[in-house]
């Protein structure tokens, strides 16, 4: 992405620094890019899903742990980012005698995933530069400025199934994302494909036009962006369901920003 435009930083999605991933791994990871690419990086933390952690055969804790682990993972984070030698040992997680030597001139933002109360203080307490959210519920901006964060830090993510046609958006849609009908407190707990195909079994594609715009209709689409901004985030992302990006890119950049004002 760096190579391939002039204009834009980068950021991540919601990453988990607190089991597959050991946090420094992600701190180096993110400094990393910062230094090869020169652009500022925004790195996004989250307190992760089941389907990707379970994978080393730890145990997969409770919401409550899993953000205990994540404000030690921030920290670590942090520290490591400062270029000093550092030594944390935590309840869960831990360094030592650890550094990062090479760090961006920019240095890098770290933003935190929430989805309510918690975790918004979780955020607040970790001296989170931002929180990301894939719901459009203003409660979460105005708690973030609540707790003193900039209402501009705020980021989210919407789908796009854009397709020539009415049908073709439903059934790419469908087939794509219909793992998102069951809401993140289901989400965050199933282990397997198996158990979301169990868990979306029923779901049809007029059930996701309300959550994942599809077809070649701008409408949908500007209703949903409008929806977040209406919310008060302000860093929105696009997210291609499909295959087709070069489409999706397009009707983005000549139909649905227009029509946004």
């Amino acid at each position: 992405m760096a190579e391939a435009t002039s204009t834009l930083d980068l950021a991540t999605g919601l990453t988990c620094p607190i089991g597959r991933y050991h946090p420094a791994i992600v701190a180096q990871a993110a400094a990393t890019l910062g230094c090869l690419t020169d652009r500022q990086v925004t790195l996004a933390i989250g307190a992760g899903e089941r389907l990707n952690e379970h994978i080393t055969g730890e145990p997969f804790p409770a919401v409550d742990v899993r953000h205990e682990r994540l404000e030690e993972a921030a920290a670590i984070i942090r520290a490591l980012w400062s270029g000093e030698w550092t030594t944390i040992r935590g309840h869960h997680l831990s360094i030592e005698d650890a550094r990062l030597y090479d760090l961006p001139e920019r240095g890098a933002r770290l933003v935190v995933g929430v989805s309510g109360p918690a975790s918004l203080d979780l955020a607040q307490r970790v001296g989170a530069d931002g929180i990301m959210a894939t719901d459009p519920d203003p409660a979460l901006v105005d708690g973030w400025a609540e707790r003193g964060g900039d209402r501009s830090a705020t980021w989210t993510e919407v789908p796009f199934a854009w397709a020539p046609t009415a049908a073709e958006g439903e059934r790419v849609a469908l087939e794509r994302f219909r793992f998102g009908a069951p809401g993140w407190k289901v989400m965050s707990e199933l282990p397997n494909p198996v158990n979301f195909a169990a868990a979306c079994d029923t779901v049809r594609g007029e059930d996701l036009a309300g959550s994942v715009p599809s077809g070649p209709d701008p409408a949908p689409y500007v209703e949903a962006v409008r929806s977040y901004l209406d919310a008060g985030f302000e860093q929105l992302s696009i997210v291609p369901v499909g295959d087709d990006l070069a489409g999706t890119i397009r009707f983005w950049t000549e139909e649905v920003r227009p029509a946004l004002g």
